[in-house]
């Protein structure tokens, strides 16, 4: 009797534990995405919609606030927002932007939305190109489209370079809805709030991070300048951090698809920071500072969709001036250096004037003394000095030094 009561218990209590196992649904996630699209953003959506698929959520909900991005990023996120088979909603927070790349987004997205004092558009290619632009605005109409968004106006985002507050984004049928907060956006969609926030695994926050142009221009500065510290200074750990950060920094420029002519301009700045080693005040850093930077602003030039904001021209500033300071005080250290005397370099010696402490004879040797040591001279012309005279040195013999009587 107790075994049967206790398998009639078991037999109830094992489904619940198994649904206690199982990953709750009906569940909306939430990706968040404040900065440039690059290729980490990219592969952080996509690990969403593979969990939210894997969950049998209800939906997937993009905060988006953005500038702009790369095009080949934005076209991965289009792509993946398409072939998911979880909707995909995009919602703007209040006082964001969706500029550029971020129009693009949005206007693919399922449900779009945007918070109070929030902007769209603004999608015209920079530097302006007519194949491209022409190629960007079809996609933009093609998109809002089949979305049931007015397409007019969204391929006025390009050709006009046209932006939106949201109030005047739901009127004209870009957006669906205007809501004060992401819960009530959720709420307007019928979806259930709050949405669970996922964040990137370890590897995606690295290429998010190495994938952002600033960034990676500024692991290579960093990377080179730590190298070249440690160059100067062989400590063994200066080279080793120094040439792993400038390595993701070139490893972030290849993941975002930089143009040869920029790559090949940030490596020959990096090399141009080394030869520092060699020569200069601190100009060859700086110059080659200065040459990254130009590469960075070719990065900005060739991106389509991608601009420079105000702050990456402060930071590009801020990293120059300091390489040139690095410069000139890996300079001064180098300067210091040859004052400092080696043992068993006589060199340094000639210039220097002495006193005879025992007389030089004619075609022979004596005893002078320079400075605080007695050394072994002859005669630069072969005549005798006398002992008290003040001789200086103009040259060094082996271990003797040759002198010659003080002008």
């Amino acid at each position: 009797m107790t075994k049967s009561l206790a398998l009639a218990l078991l037999l109830l209590l094992t489904p619940a534990a198994v649904a206690a196992l199982e990953p709750a649904r009906g569940v909306v996630v939430r990706v968040t995405v404040d900065g440039t699209i690059t290729q980490g953003v990219a592969d952080y959506i996509r690990e969403a919609l593979d969990y939210a698929e894997s969950v049998d959520a209800t939906g997937v909900v993009i905060s988006l606030n953005t500038n702009g991005g790369f095009l080949e990023a934005t076209q991965d996120i289009v792509l993946a927002i398409r072939e998911s088979e979880v909707p995909v909603a995009v919602y703007v927070p209040p006082g964001g932007r969706a500029f550029s790349a971020g129009s693009i987004i949005l206007m693919a997205a399922d449900h779009a939305g945007m918070g109070p004092g929030s902007a769209v558009g603004a999608a015209e290619p920079r530097p302006y190109d007519e194949k491209v632009a022409n190629a960007v605005a079809s996609w933009l109409r093609s998109l809002a489209k089949s979305a049931g968004r007015n397409a007019t106006a969204a391929e006025a985002f390009v050709t006009e370079n046209l932006a939106l507050s949201a109030e005047e984004a739901l009127q004209l049928g870009v957006i669906e809805h205007v809501a004060d907060s992401l819960d009530e956006f959720l709420v307007e969609i019928g979806w259930p709030a709050p949405a669970e926030e996922v964040r990137p695994s370890p590897r995606t926050s690295i290429v998010i991070l190495i994938t952002e142009p600033l960034h990676a221009w500024a692991l290579v500065i960093l990377g080179g300048l730590l190298l070249l510290a440690g160059l100067s200074h062989p400590t063994f750990v200066m080279e080793g951090v120094g040439t792993g950060i400038l390595v993701l920094g070139l490893a972030g420029m290849g993941l975002m698809g930089v143009g040869l002519a920029a790559a090949a301009l940030m490596l020959a700045g990096v090399v141009t920071m080394f030869l520092e080693l060699k020569t200069g005040h601190g100009v060859l850093a700086l110059t080659g500072a200065a040459m990254t930077a130009i590469g960075l602003m070719m990065v900005y030039r060739s991106s389509p969709l991608l601009s420079a904001g105000a702050g990456v021209g402060t930071a590009v500033a801020g990293a120059v001036v300091a390489s040139g300071i690095v410069g000139f005080y890996l300079y001064k250290i180098r300067e210091t250096l040859r004052l400092k005397r080696v043992w068993g370099d006589l060199s340094e010696l000639v210039g220097r004037r002495g006193v005879v402490k025992r007389a030089i004879e004619s075609r022979g040797e004596g005893v002078v003394l320079v400075g605080s040591e007695l050394w072994t001279a002859m005669s630069e012309s072969g005549e005798g000095i006398g002992e008290g005279e003040a001789v200086e040195v103009v040259g060094v013999e082996g271990f003797k030094l040759v002198v010659r009587r003080a002008r």
